[in-house]
């Protein structure tokens, strides 16, 4: 446990520099200031994708965390094995022929007669706002975001898309670009810690 905890927060190092990077490159260098607008601007995907990035990466981490454990199918929470059996079988896919349905049974009864191995993949549907981010949370049987996430994130989201969709009307200032730094780097510390907590607590685990 302690070395996942430990690869996740020299993760978290890694992209607050590349935060700290993203704010000061627009005020350091001698720049145009319509220049200094425009990486302003599109600091905000960054700074998005720094965020996505994160969560990608700590749950792929989490999951060969789990699978390197060897839980017994039987023993673990419902949301990780509905989880585990939705990668694997691809739930989301409809079966309208028999042998389909019987291939989809075949694979659940491998998962759950054998040790957990869950498939790399989380649903971030490309925009991981407050909701999403707890849903993912909830495959695990982690605790979810506090709700004083939920608005600057869900800003943080809305000014990504607007700028990824190259709508020009919305202006972004320092202000903005520091607080989704803030916000970013504060999420990141937040998984951190609920992941540690789940882990301490065998949350994975079904309760007896």
């Amino acid at each position: 446990m302690r070395m996942l905890l430990a690869e996740i927060e020299e993760d978290i190092n890694w992209r607050v520099s590349e935060i700290a990077n993203i704010k000061t490159i627009p005020v350091r260098y001698n720049l145009l200031e319509a220049h200094k607008q425009t990486l302003t601007l599109y600091s905000v995907p960054s700074i998005y994708a720094l965020w996505e990035g994160f969560l990608k990466n700590t749950f792929e981490l989490l999951t060969n965390f789990i699978n390197k454990i060897g839980l017994d199918s039987k023993t673990v929470h419902l949301n990780l094995l509905t989880h585990a059996i939705e990668n694997k079988c691809k739930l989301g896919n409809e079966r309208k022929y028999f042998e389909k349905k019987l291939n989809l049974v075949e694979m659940f009864s491998e998962i759950y007669d054998s040790p957990l191995q869950i498939e790399q993949g989380i649903p971030t549907e490309s925009n991981v706002n407050y909701k999403v981010t707890n849903k993912i949370l909830e495959r695990f049987n982690i605790q979810e975001l506090d709700i004083s996430f939920e608005k600057p994130l869900n800003r943080l989201l809305l000014f990504r898309n607007k700028i990824a969709h190259g709508e020009n009307s919305i202006k972004v200032t320092r202000n903005d670009i520091n607080e989704f730094s803030l916000l970013a780097e504060n999420l990141m510390c937040e998984i951190l810690i609920l992941i540690e907590s789940c882990l301490k607590n065998s949350d994975y685990k079904k309760v007896t």
